[in-house]
């Protein structure tokens, strides 16, 4: 595809995103919660869907918080998405790593340019079910999968009390994405980046925290949160594959993780708030078994996580600043799963993983919010060519998964009255792909081939 053709894909994207500006009144979040609460979007959110201290209160007291306070919703709490995008990487992808039914702008084998139109489609009820019970169901349609399948569920009954004169908020929830209860941007479920192509290469490694089991699980927890100081949430998971946690799940895992018996999660976090400013510094993790090959009833591998991450906010007037980072160990034992059955090299490995973002937005009076965002990532791990052999494009010819990079990206937020569209230009740029920055795989592929243009417009309604 010839660079001019690919500056009018974007061109046009970006004239959308401006021309639905011209009309602009105000913001909703999800569109759903606008309506249920009669406020805009800039009293939950900085720019969608990253959090403010209202919009903490208002996930973690249930979604039920309404106009009038009634205890049922006069309506149903629907919402709709819809996610257009382009992509561009540096080089062509090896023949077969684009899915068959994706629309690429070169030939379906091999190419660097796809149009994701659309990427994703999804419906929501996100809002108050009944009194203090509320939830935020999506179930999407992604191009890259071709179904129609559950997204995120987070389903919830919250109340509140006093302990020693001091205000606490408690409450359970039924999700499944260990880290989607939490109302931090720092940890993985609402991390930065919030959007990210289905299409562009990743890095071989992850940890299992990481999203890795997201959808793949249902699960209940226990939260509760003292004096705006103090926040704990445990919870317990298994595969969504039969039974009670059969509607949490999406189908089969990409990778095959499958959950042998119960997967627990917890979270600490400790919070700070004066005047415009506020910090959170805390920890989660889980432990659990999985699966190897994702088959039911083969040998075990033992997975501990444990993380710590970090927020910070400054909201002042038009503008918000705001930074997130997180670092997660990950400790696998593998001697009576992949080791044995020779899927691995090493009796045990380790992966770490340490992601820390900024940014900054400015929301005018009448033409929506500009802004951006900048994060370094970084992967390093154990050497082990049987996780991570050599393969063409997503190998590594050392069995090393290191990985490290920069995202940059440019936000726009034009604000109609209960619809809302985001518009996003990132770029993803690789000092390190599985191991190294040249000939990473073998096969002549360096990191900066994978560097990724991203352009998405998002809009809900």
């Amino acid at each position: 595809m010839n660079s001019r053709k690919a500056g009018e894909i974007i061109l046009s994207l970006v004239i959308i995103g401006l021309l639905t500006a011209l009309t602009a009144t105000q913001a909703p979040a999800v569109p759903s919660f606008a309506r249920q609460t009669g406020q805009d979007c800039y009293r939950c959110h900085t720019m969608f869907p990253e959090l403010t201290p209202t919009g903490r209160v208002f996930k973690m007291t249930g979604y039920v918080i309404n106009k009038t306070m009634a205890k049922c919703p006069s309506y149903p709490p629907l919402a709709a998405m819809a996610q257009n995008s382009y992509t561009h990487t540096n080089a062509s992808q090896p023949p077969g790593t684009l899915p068959p039914n994706i629309w690429s702008l070169h030939s379906l084998s091999s190419g660097n340019d796809v149009v994701g139109s659309p990427q994703q489609l999804s419906v929501f009820y996100a809002g108050q079910i009944y009194d203090k019970f509320g939830a935020f169901i999506q179930a999407t349609y992604a191009n890259d999968a071709n179904k129609m399948a559950m997204d995120t569920v987070d389903i919830r009954y919250a109340n509140s009390t006093t302990i020693h004169d001091r205000d606490f908020v408690y409450g359970a929830t039924f999700n499944n994405n260990p880290t989607v209860e939490d109302v931090w941007n720092s940890t993985p479920a609402f991390s930065f980046p919030y959007a990210a192509s289905n299409f562009a290469p990743a890095p071989a490694a992850g940890t299992l925290i990481d999203n890795a089991v997201g959808a793949q699980v249902g699960g209940a927890g226990l939260y509760g949160y003292w004096d705006n100081k103090i926040y704990a949430a445990v919870s317990l998971y298994r595969t969504a594959e039969n039974g009670i946690t059969l509607p949490f799940g999406a189908g089969n895992h990409p990778l095959g993780v499958q959950v042998d018996g119960a997967l627990p999660y917890w979270r600490i976090a400790l919070t700070h708030q004066w005047e415009a400013h506020s910090l959170e510094i805390g920890t989660y993790g889980l432990v659990g078994n999985t699966f190897v090959g994702g088959q039911r009833g083969a040998p075990t591998d033992h997975f501990t996580d444990f993380a710590f991450d970090a927020q910070y906010q400054y909201l002042i007037d038009r503008h918000s600043f705001s930074v997130q980072g997180t670092f997660i160990r990950e400790n696998q034992d593998l001697a009576g799963g992949s080791f044995a059955g020779g899927m691995a090299a090493n009796p045990s490995d380790w992966i770490d993983t340490f992601r820390i973002n900024g940014n900054y937005y400015y929301r005018t009076q009448s033409c929506g919010t500009f802004g951006g965002s900048a994060g370094f990532f970084s992967t390093t791990g154990s050497n082990d060519s049987g996780l991570y052999p050599v393969a063409q494009g997503t190998g590594s010819v050392s069995g090393n998964p290191d990985s490290n990079g920069v995202i940059l990206e440019m936000d726009y937020f034009a604000p109609w009255k209960y619809v809302f569209t985001k518009l996003s230009v990132q770029y993803v740029m690789y000092h390190e792909f599985n191991g190294a920055g040249k000939n990473y795989d073998g096969f002549g592929t360096n990191a900066s081939d994978n560097n990724t243009l991203y352009v998405l417009l998002w809009t809900a309604f």
